[in-house]
């Protein structure tokens, strides 16, 4: 969507910049690089939170035990990712003459090449496709963390890239530091012998501030325990 905005744009633009189609072009390539994962290729990745704390279809899809935080404490950027099609339009559109300006004006000033002006403008596209979800996600109303889009390898160290299992493939990851005061509650899921489990994990929460106690504005900070409301059935 994004790409084909750019082009319109590009053959549609009254008065453009001289290094307005290259800057066009530089972003198509980009983008369309990003469509496969590469290590060198900088990558990018995502941590992914719900506002819908209890929703049958998450609690299928992830386990049954969900961490519930206060995002005014977590450090990174939060942002929402956009479902509807006029609203991922209306963000496309305003993005990408942004970026064709800034580019194109930094391509200019560079004998064609970019520097930080050029680089931002472009990682702020990355970042916004980062968020960008098909409509048929929509419940699961997604916040997302995005790391790496705003790094190029070319000029800067990259992300510590680690490695775990899934399955028969490995599967690339960064860490992120949450610091523990952003946990708010532990939510427990439908399931079998849910108030047992409930009881258990009161008491490691209960244990856990016995050996940790953390003081948040004056205040002890306390982690809740909360039942899904979702009945189980027994499969």
């Amino acid at each position: 969507m994004l790409v084909e905005y750019i082009m319109h744009r590009v053959a549609n633009f009254p008065h453009p910049h001289e290094f307005f189609e290259d800057a066009a072009n530089y972003i198509e390539s980009g983008l369309v690089g990003k469509a496969g994962y590469g290590i060198d290729n900088r990558p990018v990745f995502i941590g992914s939170f719900s506002r819908a704390g209890d929703l049958l279809s998450q609690w299928r899809a992830y386990g049954s035990y969900a961490i519930e935080f206060d995002t005014d404490y977590i450090p990174q950027e939060l942002s929402a990712c956009v479902y509807e099609h006029d609203e991922k339009l209306n963000q496309a559109s305003n993005a990408a003459l942004l970026s064709l300006i800034a580019i194109s004006k930094d391509m200019a000033v560079n004998n064609g090449f970019l520097d930080q002006e050029g680089y931002g403008a472009f990682s702020d596209i990355v970042g916004l496709v980062a968020t960008l979800k098909h409509e048929s996600f929509s419940e699961e109303q997604e916040i997302r963390i995005v790391l790496g889009h705003d790094i190029d390898p070319e000029i800067e160290d990259g992300l510590e890239v680690k490695f775990r299992s899934r399955g028969n493939i490995l599967v690339p990851y960064v860490e992120a530091d949450l610091p523990f005061e952003s946990i708010r509650a532990i939510h427990v899921g439908p399931m079998r012998d849910q108030e047992l489990a409930y009881i258990s994990m009161k008491a490691l929460v209960e244990k856990m501030h016995l050996e940790r106690p953390i003081t948040v504005q004056n205040h002890n900070h306390k982690i809740e325990v909360v039942k899904s409301t979702i009945p189980y059935r027994a499969p």
